[in-house]
This record gives structure tokens, C-alpha cells and sequence, in this order.
């Protein structure tokens, strides 16, 4: 062996990974390409591993598949090699080989956990619910704290009207991370589902405290008041406050201005649906049949702006 070149390909590594430390992908990506340049480099699957994802990472996707594919070569049958083949074609929605290699992953080791969550994944976007049932619920087996795999089943009972069931996940999930406002939202649904009024309130204030961002927790909570103690004052005001987070979400203003009508306030319900109407242009043709604006639309200013021809 050549010490001092095996010495530099030592010391590359731990530069390399001292900057991946500090989140430097572009300097650790160098230094592990350096590594990989000698002689001893083709053949340490550690070091192929980190650059090819860092390949990915860093956009330059062809290379890091033939890298992976190279691992393969050097060792058939390390499952990560597959693994990472599978997340390139999953990001790139090419479904058929992502399932292909997650299942290569998952023959060479069963209980790879992240190869069941995005494999439990792509079956859950395809709609096969039973396969990705099977594997979220491997997913749990492996990690009993897989977060994303209780509100993911939950979602996908949730979906079918399952609601005890996607209420007893969501729940999971909560206990998993209580300040996890995903789990906290999906409570609040699926409570007022099943007609639980005070807990849904309660869920999605929690969720407000966990993340002020979020505009579907304003959307969903001024609805319910709107439609379930007719308290108008109190919908608008939940959505004002959403518009202060998120200005730019349509919906918000839209369903201000159907509030704003109820309430008979006609030229506040005409500047939100001017802005919604801006944001996003297809709620024109929306507004012309929805049953809550069908006073405003008799006012001229409507006419004026918002009608189909204005």
C-alpha cells in the first residue's frame, strides 16, 4: 500500500466530513471527490455512498446514478445503493422505478425503514391504500414514533369517512410530537367530522400556537364558526388574521368577502374578491354562481370589475 497516498485519501475524508458537519455540501462534496480520485476510492462504498447523494444534492442527478449504480457493481448486494436509486426516481415522480428499486432495497433488507415510509409513500399518491397501509404500518413496526406514518394512515382513513380510525392515528401522531401542528390540524378535522365542535376549536388553536403560517388552520376554523355558531364577526376575524401571515393566499380573501356579505358589508366583500381575483384568476368564473354573493353581485361596483365581461 502507499502510505502517503492512502494517507491523503484518510485526510480528504476527514475534511470532507467535517465540512458536511458544518453543512457545507459544495466543500464536502470537493474533498470527497478528492478521496474519491485515488486509487482507494472506487472501492469504499461509504465514501461512494455520501458523494453520490451529495451529487444529488447538489443537482447533478446523471452522476449520482451512476455512481450508484457502480456501488452496485462493487457490492450487489448493499440495499442502500438501491435505496438511493429509488429516492432520485421518486423526486422525479418516475414512480415505476422508484417502486422497483425500494423493492430491491427492501428484499435485501426487510426492515429498512425509510425504503416502507416512501415506498408506503408512492402507493399512498398512486391510491393503492392497501399496499401503502401495509407499509406505513411496517414503517410503525420499525419506528413506533415514525411520525409522518400515523398522520399519512390517518389521512388515508380519514379519506374514506373512516373517521374513528383516522382520529385514533391523528391522535398517535400527536402523542408521537405534541407540538407538531400537522397533528394538531388533523385533529381539528376529523373532530368536527364527527361532530366534536369544542375539541375541533380547541385542536386548531393549538395548531395557531405550533405554526402562525399554516392558512388552511385560519380557513378551517373561520368556517366552522361561521357555519356552526353563525359568528360572523369572529370568521372575519380569524381570516384577517391569516392574511396578516399569509397576504398572498386567495382563498383567504375570497372567503373574507363571503363572510363580509352575510354580514351585509358589500364594498369590504367587493376589495377582497378584487385581490382573490388577482391572486388567482379562475375564482372569476367561481364567484358568479356562489349562492353567498348573490347580493353583491347586484352592486355596480361587481358589475364593474368582477363580472364575466367586466
Amino acid at each position: 500500500m502507499d502510505n502517503k497516498n492512502y494517507q491523503y485519501f484518510l485526510n480528504e475524508k476527514a475534511v470532507a466530513n467535517y465540512y458536511l458537519d458544518l453543512g457545507n455540501a459544495e466543500k464536502a462534496f470537493e474533498h470527497f471527490d478528492n478521496a474519491f480520485q485515488t486509487s482507494f476510492g472506487e472501492s469504499d462504498l461509504d465514501l461512494m455512498l455520501e458523494l453520490a447523494f451529495l451529487h444529488d444534492e447538489l443537482g447533478n442527478t446523471s452522476q449520482a446514478i451512476r455512481l450508484f449504480q457502480k456501488m452496485i457493481k462493487v457490492d450487489p448486494e448493499f440495499p442502500t445503493s438501491y435505496y438511493g436509486l429509488a429516492t432520485i426516481y421518486d423526486n422525479e415522480e418516475n414512480y415505476e422505478k422508484a417502486v422497483f428499486y425500494y423493492q430491491k432495497t427492501l428484499a435485501l433488507d426487510p426492515a429498512y425503514e425509510a425504503a416502507h415510509f416512501f415506498l408506503a409513500n408512492i402507493y399512498d399518491e398512486l391510491g393503492e391504500f392497501d399496499k401503502a397501509l401495509e407499509h406505513y404500518e411496517k414503517t410503525l413496526e420499525l419506528d413506533p414514533d415514525y411520525f409522518y406514518a400515523y398522520i399519512n394512515i390517518g389521512c388515508i382513513y380519514e379519506g374514506e369517512n373512516n373517521n374513528l380510525k383516522a382520529y385514533s392515528y391523528f391522535y398517535k401522531a400527536y402523542k408521537a410530537d405534541p407540538i407538531n401542528y400537522m397533528a394538531l390540524f388533523n385533529l381539528g378535522v376529523v373532530c368536527r367530522k364527527l361532530g366534536q365542535i369544542k375539541d375541533a376549536i380547541k385542536y386548531y388553536e393549538k395548531a395557531l400556537v405550533q405554526n402562525k403560517e399554516y392558512h388552511n388552520t385560519y380557513l378551517n376554523l373561520a368556517i366552522l364558526y361561521k357555519e356552526e355558531y353563525k359568528d360572523y364577526e369572529k370568521s372575519v376575524e380569524l381570516y384577517t388574521e391569516g392574511l396578516k401571515h399569509n397576504p398572498e393566499v386567495s382563498v383567504l380573501y375570497y372567503n373574507r368577502a363571503c363572510v363580509h356579505a352575510l354580514l351585509g358589508h358589500e364594498h369590504e366583500a367587493i376589495e377582497d374578491l378584487k385581490v382573490s381575483v388577482q391572486l388567482s384568476p379562475t375564482l372569476k368564473d367561481y364567484m358568479q354562481k356562489d349562492e353567498e354573493l348573490a347580493e353583491v353581485r347586484k352592486n355596480p361596483d361587481y358589475q364593474r370589475y368582477l363580472a364575466l365581461d367586466a
